[in-house]
């Protein structure tokens, strides 16, 4: 039996950076600004909906939750990273404050947040600094990498003004490893702690064809799943490519489609949710036999 992509939801607007809050409920965020939450069993298609939670009124690109659920968002408009949290009152309606997190490193503003992601262990704030799309590129790599201490707010730079459109970001289930989306040289960097907090950094896998990947999930036993984008008018479908921790591709799976902008793999990790631009979709997809 072929698993096969489901369509979740529709929008007006393509939405990205697909990430699960807290309490499990699925967010996505628009080119427009908004932060969408969806409502629902994941499991049923019709039973699925989206309500505006939030706003960045810039670009957003990424966004990611921490665990009292602040959500942090990646600004290319802004050329900042965000931190919005929710105020709830006695007597009216829970809203959003939106405050600057981090705009600048050393006195130089940001080309533009793109990806973020969260260590569990540590609280560190790790996101890939690319510019809106072909700001930096093979012609001009000078995107970077930072890390963000929680306790010092002070900023750490993994891979400064070096990359050619950094983009999905994601950790090792150990956290040891760090995996970066470089799409602009179809490849994915690993930075590796050796001692802890000295991060060294190789060229993990090389990809072919297509544009380059844009999106990453990793999942508990340490599957990595690239979002491997490329222009519709350039290829019918889409591909994400699976690797194990070696680097070696256990897995294709296509998806209607060839703009992924966002992989998110929900808490019980039944299935990959895949954001796609082309068609202003969300899909999934199941990971485990469905009867």
């Amino acid at each position: 039996l072929m698993a096969v992509m489901q369509v979740l939801g529709r929008h007006d607007m393509p939405v990205s950076s697909p990430t699960f809050g807290p309490s499990g409920d699925l967010f996505t965020i628009s080119g427009s600004g908004d932060i969408f939450r969806y409502t629902g069993s994941m499991d049923f298609d019709n039973e699925f909906s989206a309500e505006q939670w939030g706003s960045s009124s810039g670009q957003p690109l990424g966004l990611e939750f921490d665990s009292q659920g602040v959500a942090f968002v990646c600004d290319a408009a802004h050329q900042a990273i965000f931190r919005i949290v929710s105020i709830k009152s006695e007597d009216s309606p829970p809203r959003q404050e939106i405050e600057p997190y981090v705009r600048e490193y050393e006195q130089s503003q940001f080309l533009g947040p793109n990806s973020l992601c969260l260590s569990r262990q540590t609280g560190m704030l790790y996101f890939t600094d690319s510019g809106p799309f072909g700001e930096t590129s093979l012609q001009n790599p000078r995107g970077s990498v930072f890390a963000i201490s929680p306790q010092t707010q002070l900023l750490i730079p993994l891979c400064l003004n070096t990359l050619a459109h950094p983009c999905g970001v994601a950790l090792s289930p150990d956290e040891k490893n760090l995996y970066v989306a470089e799409t602009a040289m179809n490849r994915i960097l690993r930075f590796t702690q050796h001692p802890p907090q000295v991060f060294h950094c190789s060229v993990f896998f090389q990809l072919s064809g297509r544009f380059g990947p844009t999106a990453l999930a990793v999942s508990s036993s340490g599957d990595i799943y690239v979002g491997h984008f490329d222009f519709a008018q350039n290829a019918a479908e889409g591909r994400i490519v699976v690797l194990n921790q070696d680097g070696e591709v256990t897995n294709q799976i296509s998806c209607p489609g060839a703009e992924i902008t966002g992989l998110s793999l929900t808490p019980d990790e039944q299935w990959l949710i895949v954001a796609e631009r082309s068609s202003a979709s969300l899909y999934r997809y199941p990971l485990t036999p469905q009867n």
